[in-house]
């Protein structure tokens, strides 16, 4: 308990010797030797960015040499690997890396995905959602790590997928502290977080609050949130009988209730909303990158 001083305390007893600590210095007197100190706190302590190259960092591959931008159709090109999120402001907690694929992620579509959808546990959804999406890529549950422009590597745009029950939420969260713990494969960029509903029912009060907590973290590392309510629609199809969505197609109002023909429109919605978001986030890549070589060029 911290006690605040009384003015009305009696002064202290006067120095027996009041005039020692006036007396001159004699100019014989020699030189106090200076007390040794730890250098080691004066070294000025530098951010790291998450996507820093850091081979000796457990589960942090090598630093792609390219990164990618959206073309039309969701195609990319090349350029250096840079990171839209901003620096964590101080040293960010160590964390085990995460599960991810030390090869090209399996499954691929014919066309390179746009961003890969990431489960971080069992159940997430990810099968429906990167079966409703047309340019996103199924990547399990493991993170994609061979990230650059040949034909088998992978995007560096991730959205992590969970649901909304306690379990799923902090799974989330789990997954966001790793990757500002830069235990994520370097280059990735989390686009954004998808909760999917697990239930029609409203959360309990204790998950919708650590659910706030999950997007919190989220958005303070530069990603987007997003949550899909229960669709009762989907509980009756399998992943390849649900309808894919295209920016490029069109639709008419017969198809609406028809989940085979098009997918409902809240899935719609948040398809709409993770493309924007990864464009965006492809195009600030690659402008920091031509700017990084504009740079490093005589």
């Amino acid at each position: 308990m911290t006690t605040l001083d009384d003015p009305r305390r009696a002064a202290p007893p006067p120095d027996p010797t009041p005039h020692a600590a006036h007396t001159p210095a004699s100019h014989d007197a020699p030189i106090p030797a200076p007390c040794a100190t730890d250098n080691t706190d004066q070294v000025p302590h530098t951010a790291h960015s998450p996507f820093d190259a850091d081979e000796t960092a457990p589960g942090r591959p090598s630093m792609p040499s390219t990164a990618w931008q959206p073309l039309g159709g969701g195609e990319w090109r090349s350029g250096t690997a840079y990171s839209d999120a901003p620096p964590p402001s101080q040293p960010a907690p160590t964390a085990p890396p995460v599960p991810m694929w030390h090869r090209a992620v399996p499954n691929r579509p014919p066309r390179p995905p746009l961003v890969w959808l990431v489960g971080v546990h069992g159940g997430a959804g990810v099968s429906s959602l990167a079966a409703s999406l047309s340019w996103a890529g199924d990547a399990g549950q493991r993170w994609p790590a061979r990230i650059g422009l040949a034909g088998d590597l992978d995007s560096p745009l991730v959205v992590l997928v969970g649901r909304s029950h306690l379990r799923g939420v902090n799974a989330l969260h789990r997954a966001l502290l790793a990757h500002q713990a830069r235990a994520t494969p370097a280059g990735s960029q989390v686009v954004g977080v998808v909760t999917v509903s697990d239930s029609a029912r409203p959360l309990p009060i204790p998950v919708a609050q650590r659910r706030e907590e999950m997007e919190g973290l989220a958005v303070a590392l530069g990603a987007r949130t997003w949550r899909l309510g229960w669709l009762e629609q989907w509980r009756a199809l399998e992943p390849y009988e649900m309808a894919e969505w295209d920016p490029a197609a069109g639709g008419s109002p017969v198809d609406d209730g028809d989940p085979t023909r098009t997918p409902p429109q809240p899935v719609r919605l948040l398809a709409e909303q993770i493309l924007t978001a990864a464009r965006i986030a492809g195009a600030r890549i690659t402008e920091r990158a031509q700017h990084g070589a504009e740079s490093a060029s005589p």
